[in-house]
């Protein structure tokens, strides 16, 4: 089973994305406040908690349908209990 992080990383990498590229898209396209470090640790689950605004940010840039994301975080949250 895929973790939300190894998702969300397997979708930065088929964008072509470096981590700074993302950071810098989402402050200069959202607004939205985020870090290499805070990126880097969501891609490998050091933290498994993702603010909701920066997981909406990561989907748009990302290309990713929200139903698919919403299938991967369900998948992760039965598996846990």
């Amino acid at each position: 089973m895929i973790t939300i992080g190894k998702y969300l990383r397997t979708k930065r990498l088929l964008n072509n994305l470096t981590l700074q590229q993302v950071v810098d898209q989402a402050r200069s396209k959202y607004n939205c406040s985020t870090s290499t470090s805070v990126l880097s640790a969501v891609e490998t689950e050091k933290n498994k908690i993702i603010d909701g605004k920066l997981l909406f940010v990561l989907s748009d840039l990302y290309g990713i349908d929200l139903t698919d994301l919403q299938q991967v975080i369900f998948k992760n949250l039965l598996k846990n209990n």
